[in-house]
């Protein structure tokens, strides 16, 4: 007697055989089968591009990637290196710039608005780095 196979079974079988099937949402970096660093509770706070949070810099960063929300987060370089993927609350970024207010374990994530920036305010995380 033959066994009738679902459509949505063969396929989720078929994608799990060449690898193209994932249960992760939308992040910016992945950091499968690496260790991962705590590095303690940082003050997280927010920029956008705009002349007050950035000075006139807009949305260019010290690393010579245009900021993009949801990825680029400013950092004390002696703290942590520009480049280096950082997970915080869950979710993947990249430290691709620096700032005249970002000392120590302070972390500046990018906003494309400044209305979200001010939503956002202040906020104390834990901090999670790639090793």
């Amino acid at each position: 007697m033959k066994k009738k196979i679902s459509i949505i079974t063969l396929v989720m079988a078929m994608l799990l055989a060449v690898g193209g099937f994932t249960t992760s949402t939308s992040t910016a970096v992945s950091a499968k089968n690496k260790k991962v660093k705590c590095l303690g509770t940082y003050k997280i706070t927010a920029y956008c591009g705009c002349r007050s949070c950035s000075g006139g810099w807009g949305n260019r960063t010290a690393s010579g990637r245009r900021a993009k929300q949801g990825r680029t987060i400013s950092v004390d370089r002696r703290k942590i290196k520009l480049g280096t993927k950082v997970r915080i609350n869950g979710h993947w970024y990249i430290a691709q710039d620096v700032g005249g207010g970002v000392k120590g374990k302070h972390i500046d994530m990018y906003f494309s608005s400044h209305s979200q920036v001010k939503r956002f305010g202040k906020k104390y995380r834990k901090v999670y780095v790639v090793k």
